[in-house]
């Protein structure tokens, strides 16, 4: 979705609606700082294998995003009450990565 939203998309499939692309500092990736948190969590490694793959176009698997975004910074969590609980484990590993 975060590739979809920085190369832009036709809306529905009609190419004469193109939904327009974001800047990277206009797009921010979203999810639970942990298992407690809720639903959706996703491990920090598999994190950094997506933000890998965005800003430097490695670890993506099968996957091939339409560009490069190495300016790429927005990522939070809605659950820093979790995150604490946890031992800052999502802090910690996303501090590192964009540090």
């Amino acid at each position: 979705m975060t590739d979809m939203l920085l190369t832009g998309f036709p809306v529905a499939g009609d190419a004469n609606n193109v939904f327009p692309p974001l800047r990277p500092d206009q797009v921010a990736i979203g999810m639970p700082a942990s298992t407690n948190a809720g639903n959706g969590h996703v491990s920090p490694a598999e994190v950094n294998k997506a933000l890998n793959c965005l800003t430097r176009k490695t670890d993506c698997g099968s996957y091939a995003t339409h560009g490069t975004w190495p300016a790429l910074r927005g990522l939070m969590t809605w659950s820093i009450n979790w995150d604490r609980y946890s031992d800052w484990e999502f802090q910690k590993n996303f501090d590192a990565y964009f540090g």
